[in-house]
């Protein structure tokens, strides 16, 4: 009996550090809105650079002081898993930069859109590239959703590319990260170091012709590269102690915190129609949350 309690204790203990891990995560990159609004005076191809070179020196030294070096390099020489980081290292740089741009540009709230639509792309690609079929409340999320988007189009006239593009390329990088079974952590360094010599040289060419903001910027832009890693490195432990239902509600505290700073600190425009298409997504999502809750209760 004893034992069975003790069991139980540590479960609670690892469940209550796993939701202190992935809220502080989501809580992070919540904040990316705010923090690159520091850096609108950067341009965005500069902020990317740092950010990879930042990223790269901080995760190396976590993988050196973790003693990981040796399962890292082996997954470099394995040409399957090399070739499918590359793809995963230009998809996620790609979105790295357009959300960079984004919000350089005071478009948070155009992000924070893609965010939402995230899972419910994440959806429409498992149908389409694993075969896995939608249930009527995951086709009434995308239902909603595309409602949502169509709305912006024809009554607001524009389309939603930000919000689109970051989607997309978020969807197909978990699409590829699926192919290969390589930790958060490690994968995050060697998609660093797949773009790393561009980012050198980039930073190189700005350094000699005299155009570089890294003595203006100088902790905004190393402060990018860590902003990057710490909150991976909390998610990745906190998913091994949360069961998936509670990582997927926790994932909308991120979306919700860049809406929020994008309409009540950053004073970004949102009129009735553009309500009305945030508020056929939220539906959708909400949906989504009911349908990933009943999984999560029968899973146990």
């Amino acid at each position: 009996m004893n034992q069975v309690t003790e069991s139980q204790s540590e479960r609670q203990i690892e469940y209550r550090q796993g939701l202190l891990q992935g809220t502080l995560a989501y809580l992070i990159w919540g904040c990316f809105g705010l923090y690159f609004t520091l850096l609108a005076e950067v341009p965005a191809d500069e902020v990317l650079a740092h950010r990879v070179v930042w990223c790269v020196l901080f995760v190396g030294l976590l993988i050196l002081l973790q003693r990981k070096i040796r399962s890292t390099w082996s997954m470099v020489r394995a040409r399957k898993t090399l070739f499918w980081l590359t793809i995963s290292s230009l998809l996620i740089s790609a979105n790295w930069w357009i959300y960079i741009w984004a919000v350089g540009s005071g478009q948070v709230l155009a992000a924070s859109l893609g965010y939402f639509l995230s899972p419910l792309v994440a959806v429409i690609l498992g149908l389409i590239f694993f075969k896995e079929q939608l249930n009527s409340l995951q086709k009434a999320s995308v239902l909603f959703a595309s409602i949502g988007v169509l709305w912006q189009i024809v009554a607001i006239g524009e389309f939603p590319w930000i919000a689109i593009s970051l989607s997309l390329l978020f969807g197909f990088y978990g699409v590829v990260r699926k192919q290969i079974a390589v930790d958060s952590v490690s994968g995050l360094l060697i998609e660093t170091l797949i773009v790393l010599p561009v980012a050198l040289v980039y930073l190189s060419l700005l350094n000699t012709e005299g155009v570089e903001h890294f003595g203006e910027f100088t902790w905004e832009l190393v402060g990018a590269g860590v902003m990057t890693a710490v909150p991976l490195i909390l998610f990745a432990s906190a998913a091994k102690k949360l069961p998936l239902g509670t990582v997927g509600f926790l994932n909308y505290i991120a979306p919700f915190m860049q809406f929020l700073s994008a309409v009540f600190i950053l004073n970004e425009a949102f009129g009735v129609d553009r309500f009305i298409s945030f508020a056929f997504i939220w539906v959708g999502l909400i949906a989504f949350s009911v349908d990933l809750f009943r999984k999560a209760k029968a899973n146990g």
